[in-house]
């Protein structure tokens, strides 16, 4: 599956922790599954671009978008890697980057990984198809299923061992999880961000984990440049005085996003609590899970750039 030279060599640089540092309002990703046909939201995504890039604090310049194929992957046909490129192009003139969609789950409900060569074979596709690609979403960033199902207090490893973390200092001898961290080094998705930066090195990664880890496993925000720890509803965001919106690992250089979604009314304070509480990427929106959540931009989509582009 993968030349153990090279895998171990790449990883020791991928898989290591970083210094404690301060959250700070950095831009914001905007996952735009949109049709190729909708050229009126690809003009718009385009043009505020420029806004992003003017923005009164140069600070808050990242403008990144996410785009995906018809079938949660690369596109496959040479007319719409074509068409592609017309809708990307002018985002990426405007100061914009793109980053190709892949997931990591055979199905969304499953806890069974897609071989690592497949997704690999998806981010070939990207990088051949769209030569001026900027970065990779990984979808299902799900580190649990590395060491156990979605439930139980045993680690039973139902991918294997091989996609698994090398360090077994995070069970004690009857399996049992204790206290320790897991070291993500040997895991699949170490794998698997390890062959990115060593196949593509320039290429940005985004880990969307749609949720806050699994207590012992925070350490798998640093083998990504972001990581998406929340995907869910602005009154999701809202109970509980916002708290679970916190910033799971505070002691890590790396980023970390957040997308409220089904947020019609609060454009300013969605954005507000997520800087608040440690976020530095963020994106709002009104779409609603019952349909396409990410499939349009919002009303307020350009008041929302200019926000954030001028946030003090």
């Amino acid at each position: 599956m993968k030349i153990k030279s090279v895998l171990l060599v790449c990883a020791a640089a991928a898989c290591l922790g970083t210094a404690p540092s301060t959250a700070h309002a950095d831009g914001m990703v905007i996952p735009a599954y949109l049709t190729l046909s909708d050229t009126n939201t690809w003009n718009i995504l385009a043009d505020d671009a420029t806004i992003m890039k003017n923005g009164v604090n140069p600070r808050y310049k990242d403008y990144w978008v996410v785009v995906n194929g018809p079938a949660n992957g690369p596109f496959t046909l040479a007319s719409d890697w074509k068409t592609a490129e017309h809708r990307f192009d002018p985002i990426r003139a405007n100061g914009g980057r793109i980053f190709g969609y892949v997931h990591a789950l055979t199905a969304p409900a499953s806890s069974t990984y897609r071989p690592l060569r497949e997704v690999e074979n998806d981010i070939r596709a990207w990088v051949t198809g769209y030569r001026r690609l900027d970065g990779i979403w990984i979808d299902e960033y799900y580190p649990r299923y590395e060491i156990a199902g979605p439930s139980g207090a045993t680690a039973t490893f139902p991918n294997g061992t091989n996609v698994a973390p090398n360090d077994r200092l995070f069970i004690n001898s009857d399996g049992a999880f204790n206290a320790n961290q897991v070291d993500p080094t040997g895991g699949y998705f170490c794998q698997l961000t390890s062959w990115i930066r060593c196949t593509y090195p320039r290429l940005k990664v985004i880990g969307n984990a749609g949720g806050q880890f699994y207590s012992n496993q925070i350490n798998y925000t640093d083998i990504v440049d972001v990581t998406c720890s929340f995907e869910q509803s602005y009154s999701y965001a809202a109970a509980n005085s916002w708290s679970n919106l916190n910033r799971q690992n505070v002691t890590t250089t790396k980023q970390q996003m957040a997308l409220i979604h089904s947020n019609t009314t609060d454009l300013a304070g969605a954005i507000d609590q997520a800087i608040l509480h440690g976020y530095s990427y963020f994106y709002t929106n009104d779409g609603f899970p019952s349909g396409n959540v990410w499939g349009a931009i919002p009303p307020y989509f350009t008041s929302e750039v200019q926000y954030i582009a001028n946030h003090g």
